[in-house]
């Protein structure tokens, strides 16, 4: 499969990204408790059933996200004061596990990551949205996007896509190890700068000083020489629409709001989904 660029790896970094954790080497600094018992559900309400019972909740959501959208219709104009956004889905999570929220409104992945290391949440079962991912790129910046969209059908079909995917869904995150994706970092030439925020896994998170993920794997294979900023996610559209940027990538949904701002590649994640994460003492099926 023929490489998009040629050009050594940078890693720059302008305002770092957490997920629910960072490693450092072999430490592991969570940022929630995950041991701590979760707090009793509050007792004067009714426990949450179905997602019509969140209409008139506390909810959360990632800011700039199609999961902030989707809060935002669901509460309707009338009760629209009731979401909180925040930068960081950790941020959202720990409002939860306060009870300053009923919800957290997110993808369905990093959702199912929270809820595997978090003692005390859950999933609801009806999901709120299925939605497809693609690499934005600036209006009008063709050249770029059909090489990308080449590369791509490329890595789908000597199946490099697929195995990324494999690795990041079946696979133990912690066993990832960043120097053993290939960044080619003595190639020289040209550079692809990609905007990303570093804390969306299994798609993206920062592990030390470097980054691994689905979407860190998939750009190294459509590119030699890749630049990662890592900012965050509200920042991404104007980070391309100005150039600082050439394409952004962080699990980003396809819409026809932001069709208006930025030219899309071809899909290459199809049925991703829009949950709600609630606590499991609030939780009845």
């Amino acid at each position: 499969m023929k490489k998009l660029l040629l050009a050594v790896l940078v890693l720059a970094v302008i305002g770092v990204g957490s997920y629910y954790y960072f490693c450092d080497k072999d430490v592991k600094t969570f940022s929630l408790d995950v041991n701590a018992k979760s707090p009793a559900p509050i007792q004067t309400q009714a426990k949450l059933k179905n997602i019509d019972n969140l209409k008139n909740q506390k909810l959360a959501a990632q800011r700039g996200t199609v999961g902030q959208y989707i809060a935002e219709d669901l509460l309707g104009e009338e009760n629209k004061n009731l979401l909180t956004t925040f930068e960081k889905y950790v941020d959202a999570i720990s409002a939860l596990r306060q009870q300053k929220v009923r919800a957290v409104v997110m993808d369905e992945m990093p959702a199912k990551r929270f809820v595997n290391d978090v003692k005390g949440l859950v999933i609801m079962k009806q999901e709120l949205s299925v939605e497809n991912y693609a690499i934005g790129f600036k209006k009008g910046n063709a050249e770029l996007l059909n090489r990308v969209n080449q590369a791509l059908k490329d890595i789908k079909a000597d199946g490099t896509l697929n195995k990324i995917f494999e690795k990041y869904y079946n696979g133990d995150l912690d066993k990832i190890n960043p120097a053993e994706i290939d960044f080619n970092l003595n190639a020289t030439g040209g550079k692809l700068v990609i905007g990303t925020e570093a804390g969306f896994a299994p798609y993206e998170l920062r592990v030390g000083e470097s980054y691994i993920g689905i979407d860190v794997e998939m750009c190294a294979a459509i590119a030699k020489a890749l630049v990662i900023e890592n900012m965050n996610f509200d920042a991404l559209p104007m980070a391309v629409s100005t150039g600082k940027v050439d394409m952004i990538c962080a699990g980003i949904t396809v819409t026809d709001e932001r069709k208006q701002n930025m030219d899309f590649s071809d899909d290459y994640v199809e049925g991703a989904k829009q949950v709600a994460v609630v606590l499991a003492d609030d939780y009845e099926e």
